[in-house]
C-alpha cells in the first residue's frame, strides 16, 4: 500500500514539474496576457479548490506518516548502535543493510512530499502574480489609450480657438466700449 502512495505523489510531482515548466518558458509579453486572460476568464481556481485542498491535506499526512516512519528507524537504529539486545531488533549484517535501506527510502519519500508540497504553493503564488500583472498590464494600456485621446482633445481645442482668433476681421465693424450713446 505505502509503494502505491509514493508512486502517487512521485507522479504528482512530476506532474508539477512539467506545469512549472510550462509556466516558466519566457513567451513575448503581449502573448502571455492575452493567454492568461484567456484562462483566468475559466476560474480554475473556484473548480479546483475542493481537489487541491484535498491533494493538500494527503500531501500533509503522507509527510506525518514518513516523518513517523523515520522517526521509528531512527529509533531501531540508535538502539542497534547502543548495543541494546531487544527483540526485533537486527543483530547481524543483512538486517542493518534492511534498515539502512528503510531509512534511505522514507528520507526519499520525505524528500518527494517536502518537494511536491512546496512546488503546489510555488504553482499558486506563480499563477496569481501573472494573472495580476496581465490585469495590470491592460489597465496601463488603458490608462495610455485615455491620456493619447484627452491630449487629442487638448490640441483639437486649441486649434479651434487659434482657428477662431485667427479668423479674419473683414466687414466686422469695430466700435469702442465707450462710445455709446447717452439718454
Amino acid at each position: 500500500m505505502r509503494s502505491l502512495i509514493w508512486t502517487g505523489v512521485f507522479c504528482l510531482l512530476v506532474v508539477e514539474l512539467g506545469l512549472t515548466l510550462i509556466l516558466s518558458i519566457p513567451l513575448p509579453r503581449k502573448i502571455r496576457n492575452r493567454i492568461v486572460l484567456q484562462v483566468a476568464k475559466l476560474e480554475l481556481k473556484k473548480r479546483f479548490r475542493l481537489p487541491l485542498t484535498g491533494i493538500f491535506v494527503v500531501l500533509c499526512l503522507a509527510l506525518l506518516d514518513t516523518t513517523n516512519y523515520l522517526s521509528q528507524i531512527y529509533t531501531t537504529k540508535e538502539n542497534t548502535e547502543n548495543g541494546q539486545n531487544i527483540a526485533g531488533l537486527p543483530n547481524n549484517s543483512i538486517d542493518r543493510h534492511i534498515l539502512k535501506e528503510k531509512e534511505y527510502k522514507a528520507s526519499r519519500n520525505m524528500y518527494l512530499v517536502g518537494f511536491a508540497l512546496t512546488l503546489l504553493f510555488a504553482i499558486g503564488r506563480i499563477t496569481e502574480l501573472m494573472r495580476e500583472q496581465a490585469e495590470l498590464s491592460g489597465k496601463i494600456e488603458n490608462l495610455k489609450l485615455a491620456l493619447s485621446i484627452v491630449k487629442g482633445n487638448e490640441k483639437k481645442q486649441k486649434t479651434d480657438t487659434t482657428a477662431a482668433n485667427d479668423a479674419p476681421t473683414e466687414g466686422i465693424e469695430m466700435k469702442p466700449i465707450g462710445s455709446k450713446k447717452k439718454d
